[in-house]
C-alpha cells in the first residue's frame, strides 16, 4: 500500500528494544510523529528511556515529538527545553484534561486526545467522559488537538 508523501507517520517508541533500532525505523520514514509512552502501565513499555528519545526527536525528519500520560506542566515545559522543539502532550486522563489551561500558558499549540485511554481512566463513565471530551474540545480555537480518527495497519 502507498503511503502519501504528506502522510504522518507515528511511530511509538515502545515497541522497540534499543535506540539504534528504532533510528533505523525513523530514518526510512519522511514525516515522524514520535510518541514516547512515558508512564505507560500496559505493556509493552519502553525500554528506551526519555533521554534516548529525546535524543531521537532531534532529527530532521521528526516533526512532531510526543509524550503520553501528560499530568505535569513542568515536566513538559522542562522536556520541551531539552528536545528544543515543541513536545506533543499527549492527554489521556482526567487530570490532563485538568491542566490543558496551563499547558497553553506554556506554549503549547497542540494536544493528542487519547480518547480510548480516556475512557478507561474515568472507569468507562459515559457521562463523565463526554464532559471531558467537550471540556478538551473548548481548547480548539487555542491549540490543535489530534483525535485518532482510524488506524492504518500494514
Amino acid at each position: 500500500m502507498p503511503i502519501p508523501d504528506d502522510a504522518i507517520i507515528r511511530i511509538n517508541l515502545a515497541w522497540f528494544k534499543t535506540k539504534e533500532e528504532a533510528e533505523k525505523v525513523i530514518l526510512g520514514c519522511k514525516n515522524v510523529y514520535l510518541d514516547y509512552p512515558d508512564g505507560r502501565s500496559k505493556p509493552p513499555r519502553p525500554k528506551i528511556s526519555l533521554v534516548e528519545a529525546i535524543e531521537l526527536s532531534k532529527l530532521d525528519n521528526v516533526s512532531y515529538f510526543a509524550i503520553s500520560n501528560v499530568e505535569d506542566v513542568l515536566k513538559i515545559k522542562e522536556l520541551q527545553e531539552q528536545a528544543g522543539k515543541p513536545i506533543v502532550p499527549k492527554i489521556e486522563t482526567k487530570k490532563g484534561v485538568e491542566i490543558i489551561e496551563e499547558l497553553i500558558e506554556i506554549g503549547i499549540d497542540m494536544i493528542m486526545l487519547d480518547k480510548e485511554d480516556l475512557y478507561t481512566n474515568v472507569d468507562c463513565d459515559s457521562f463523565l467522559y463526554t464532559l471531558l471530551i467537550d471540556k478538551v474540545r473548548t481548547y480548539g480555537s487555542q491549540i490543535k488537538i489530534l483525535e485518532l480518527q482510524g488506524v492504518v495497519f500494514i
